[in-house]
């Protein structure tokens, strides 16, 4: 579908020199949480983790008791449960890490419990490893990371979703999702604390342990490289995990949404609140680059018609195209003004397809 050589994409364009494809963004944003995911071996190693986590309590039913009621049975009905890592739906491992952070020191509860209670080696066996796993300053760190890097993008992903949203306020909302996690990359100092007052709570010790150093041969002239890093947990982590997940992350999230932002960027002069703030000059550029694009659909009235349009609209509280181009209709205004309701269907059709998960070409 969207093979730049060969594609459906590819070929439409061929013929409609003025098409635009710009891919489902409710789909792109769990391709672009995937790609993160991959980012290092770590992150990788952290959602296998969660997932072992979430299947050793939900195949076994009393397992599952002992961690949703435990001796509290009252306060443990209003805590959340455990979340499956999602495969198809990226977006859904805020709601597996938030849940395992909310329900931390049950889980280490329950599994010291079965550590201790259990009579079957296998169930002892994989108690004591998720526990010992758990029991990590960096397992910690990275849940936090995780939670902080997730949430803006699942609000994201939802708004994605709903059917009202439109092409320009889609643009909006990824924008801010994107500047969450650019200020976030300038923040670690704060998720560092946050995961070591963490550990304080749930009784992890998070102090650098005496280890035995264990370093490969270095040949001559070779760099050093993350020797330095070895002793300090966090800066390690800094290093080969979270600058590697958020860069992924950003550059993922401009790239995969171009597309997007194109044509936002290309209709952006027909919102209302812009007819009536931007000057004639810019009015007159912004429709100049519209016709040529666009020179077979509209024709140069374009312009003529949203200059006096910017007078007729501005007593108004008017804030979408679509709202503008509903308003021109039922006031019976649309021969008047013609190629401004021409110009609004093109983003018509992608606002209504886009929210319903489909690939857009137009």
């Amino acid at each position: 579908m969207s093979g730049a050589k060969s594609g459906v994409q590819k070929r439409i364009s061929d013929v409609v020199l003025s098409s635009l494809y710009v891919h489902c963004t409710a789909h792109n944003l769990n391709l672009v949480i995937a790609d993160v995911a991959k980012s290092s071996l770590k992150i990788s190693t952290f959602f296998d983790i969660v997932q072992n986590i979430y299947l050793f309590f939900n195949q076994s039913a009393p397992r599952w008791a002992s961690l949703a009621f435990g001796n509290d049975i009252a306060n443990q009905i209003q805590k959340k449960v455990l979340k499956k890592v999602c495969n198809s739906r990226w977006e859904a491992r805020h709601s597996s890490v938030y849940a395992l952070k909310e329900n931390f020191i049950n889980v280490l509860k329950s599994l010291t419990n079965i550590s201790l209670t259990s009579k079957k080696s296998d169930e002892l066996n994989r108690a004591k490893s998720l526990f010992k796993k758990m029991q990590s300053f960096e397992f910690v760190l990275l849940i936090i990371i995780w939670e902080n890097v997730l949430k803006p993008l699942s609000v994201v992903s939802k708004m994605f979703q709903c059917s009202q949203i439109s092409i320009h306020q889609a643009s909006e909302v990824l924008q801010i999702g994107i500047n969450s996690i650019k200020n976030m990359r300038h923040n670690y100092e704060e998720l560092v604390e946050s995961s070591k007052n963490m550990c304080l709570k749930w009784g992890i010790q998070f102090q650098n342990e005496n280890k035995r150093k264990m370093y490969s041969k270095k040949l001559f002239g070779e760099v050093d490289g993350d020797r330095r890093l070895q002793d300090i947990i966090e800066e390690k982590c800094y290093v080969s995990v979270f600058l590697p997940l958020v860069d992924t992350a950003l550059f993922q999230l401009e790239d995969r949404f171009k597309g997007l932002k194109i044509v936002s960027n290309t209709f952006n002069f027909l919102l209302p609140p812009n007819i009536i703030k931007l000057n004639e000059a810019e009015i007159v550029k912004s429709c100049y680059d519209f016709i040529q694009f666009y020179k077979t659909d509209v024709t140069s009235d374009l312009t003529s018609q949203v200059l006096s349009l910017k007078e007729f609209i501005k007593n108004t509280d008017m804030k979408t195209i679509k709202e503008l181009c509903l308003y021109l209709i039922e006031n019976d205004l649309s021969s008047l003004y013609s190629e401004v309701v021409t110009s609004c269907r093109y983003i018509f059709k992608f606002t209504s397809d886009c929210c319903n998960g489909r690939t857009i070409i137009f």
